[in-house]
């Protein structure tokens, strides 16, 4: 019997598969670019703006009065510089198509990192997309997800085939620490694959043990590196400094554990159902230089929430080839009802009429064109300035910063701002200083201690707003602040559903 494959079919499936990478990339594109606004962005944008006039990094802080003049450890500042230029050139419709372009590029890394069939990539990669959406935001913390991810292909490539690709990381995280101080993600990845390697070799496969010390010198020679920055060697402690602020865990929901009671957090949900599931019903086992940094960083995820996005990138590799080896699809059609199975084989035995390969050719392009157009239309849909501008109005207080920036302080004072504005005035309004902004490691937990107590107006919030000069107010209406201020001593301005803003009386 002769089982060749005719060149005509070959063609034909790959044409098929094609289609199914196009179209999901195509359907992940949709998921990630979406309306760019993110409380961060704002003063990552002035940021850029700065070092793109004044050409050279921002490394002190001119946004804040209460850090002003301050050496700041800026980790993100070529990043600013692209995000700001990209802004400037191509406006939000620019943001939006990066952070979909990111997205795209970590999938296809994804879906060439493990051989399966088309069709369980496919579902895979979209449930691990999905899975990350809600964490994608228009922030410099994107390139750290898509130099995370290429490592972790690098790795596997080297470990796998062997070759010199182990030693691309160095200049890998050279690059990553001018762009983000994420960069220790990746060093706790080779430090995991490490640690993996030497669980597998030990204590008879020298080969296993000796790829496990070489992992252990790029990474200690991949974060002596990250010094290559125009922060110098302040950027080895970045890290630390930022997961050091204790406030971050109480007050920002980012750095909480997931809401599983919340709707957005029901696909990561699944993700690890699935995960765990295939693991545990796979044929063989899972080699450690793969399970240990999955089971790390799902265990940051289940830290903080922002640490979802690299646990399901991480993960995903080998939750593809646990999939791939339970044999699903076979498994489905054996166990499927009899009438399934003989509806399927009177469907097969239909007869249909055969497409030339130009004709499946033109329905392919059909359907990803349709797809390609819709999702350039829902781009263009997003960042409509129309409704860019009533989104930042519903988000943010539009109306009382043009207030602010229409009546300044003219006396020696200082504003006292909500912490999620402090980005969105330090954009919208530069010459005023603000008391705080998303910058939580520049401010610490002394800074940020401080505007706790003030904004909840818990003790010693008068002392502390004497301490700092402050003369005007802008925060939230429902703030307990609002309704601790004497009304002898503090007027209000102006109120509307988003913000309420305080003058102080002059004495």
């Amino acid at each position: 019997m002769d089982t060749t494959i005719s060149p005509a079919k070959n063609r034909n499936s790959i044409g098929f598969q094609n289609l199914i990478l196009v179209l999901t990339l195509l359907l992940i594109f949709l998921v990630a670019s979406r309306s760019p606004l993110d409380s961060d962005l704002w003063w990552h944008l002035q940021s850029g703006k700065v070092m793109t006039e004044t050409g050279k990094p921002l490394l002190s802080d001119v946004f804040s009065y209460t850090r002003g003049g301050q050496v700041w450890v800026n980790h993100s500042w070529l990043s600013e510089v692209f995000l700001y230029s990209l802004y400037h050139l191509t406006g939000w419709l620019g943001i939006s198509a990066w952070m979909g372009l990111m997205a795209v590029i970590i999938a296809c890394i994804l879906w060439f990192q493990v051989e399966s069939d088309h069709f369980s990539k496919a579902g895979i990669v979209l449930l691990a997309s999905v899975s990350c959406a809600p964490l994608w935001t228009p922030r410099p913390q994107f390139f750290s997800l898509v130099l995370l991810v290429f490592l972790a292909w690098l790795i596997d490539q080297w470990i796998k085939k062997g070759g010199r690709s182990l030693w691309i990381t160095i200049p890998v995280f050279i690059f990553w620490s001018n762009l983000h101080g994420g960069y220790i993600l990746g060093i706790l990845y080779l430090l995991a694959c490490a640690a993996g390697l030497v669980l597998d070799g030990f204590p008879t496969e020298k080969q296993k043990l000796h790829q496990a010390g070489l992992i252990l010198i790029v990474a200690i020679g991949g974060y002596l590196s990250t010094a290559v920055n125009p922060n110098g060697i302040r950027m080895w402690l970045i890290p630390f400094q930022t997961v050091g602020v204790g406030i971050l865990r109480q007050f920002i929901q980012e750095w909480a554990s997931p809401d599983f009671h919340s709707v957005e957090s029901w696909a990561f949900a699944a993700y690890l159902i699935l995960f765990l599931f295939c693991l545990a019903r796979r044929s063989g086992k899972v080699p450690f230089w793969q399970l240990m940094p999955s089971l790390l960083f799902i265990l940051m995820a289940l830290y903080a929430r922002r640490n979802i996005s690299t646990a399901v990138v991480v993960s995903t590799p080998i939750f593809l080839q646990a999939w791939t080896d339970m044999k699903v699809w076979s498994v489905i059609s054996q166990k499927s009802p009899e009438y399934l199975k003989q509806l399927f084989v009177r469907y097969k035995a239909m007869p249909r009429r055969e497409l030339t390969d130009s004709q499946k050719r033109t329905i392919n392009l059909v359907f990803a064109g349709l797809l390609g157009l819709f999702s350039f239309f829902k781009l263009a849909a997003v960042t409509n300035p129309v409704l860019m501008e009533a989104f930042e109005r519903k988000y943010y207080p539009e109306n009382a910063v043009k207030y602010l920036a229409a009546s300044p302080i003219t006396e020696k004072g200082r504003l006292f701002n909500a912490y999620n504005w402090g980005g969105y005035i330090v954009w919208k309004n530069p010459d005023e200083k603000v008391f705080v902004d998303g910058r939580t490691d520049l401010f610490g937990d002394a800074i940020l201690g401080e505007w706790l107590t003030i904004i909840q107006a818990g003790n010693g919030w008068q002392d502390l707003m004497a301490k700092w000069g402050i003369t005007r107010i802008i925060i939230e209406p429902n703030r307990p602040l609002v309704f601790a201020l004497p009304k002898d001593e503090w007027v209000e301005q102006y109120r509307d559903d988003q913000a309420v803003i305080f003058n102080r009386v002059s004495p």
